[in-house]
């Protein structure tokens, strides 16, 4: 058995960019998922500007003195940011998915009887 062959004969190709946009074309957000996406554009940009906002201490002027000589930004806040603000945004639009499948599930029923 000749591995090459076994490669070319389970090989698949790669959806074309036409081919996903009509897929996702197809989906439909509801207020809960546009919410989500709003928020995260926001919160992405809010994890930048705090990061500048409340930089970090590089270095002190001495071992147990609280004045800094030099600041810089922080990574450590903006990161942290960013990950709550993906965590809230996901919760989101997870309700607006489980409210989409809900409600779909109901027109199904719905056309039954």
């Amino acid at each position: 058995m000749n591995m090459f062959e076994e490669i070319e004969r389970e090989k698949t190709q790669l959806p074309k960019i036409k081919s996903i946009e009509k897929e996702v074309g197809k989906y439909t957000f509801n207020w809960y998922q546009k919410f989500a996406i709003v928020t995260y554009i926001v919160c992405f940009a809010l994890g930048i500007i705090f990061g500048n906002i409340f930089p970090a201490c590089s270095s002190s002027s001495g071992l147990y003195v609280d004045t800094c000589v030099t600041t810089e930004f922080n990574f450590s806040l903006m990161i942290f940011f960013w990950f709550v603000s993906f965590l809230l945004c996901l919760f989101f639009f997870a309700i607006g998915h489980i409210i989409s499948l809900l409600t779909s599930i109901n027109e199904k029923l719905g056309k039954r009887s």
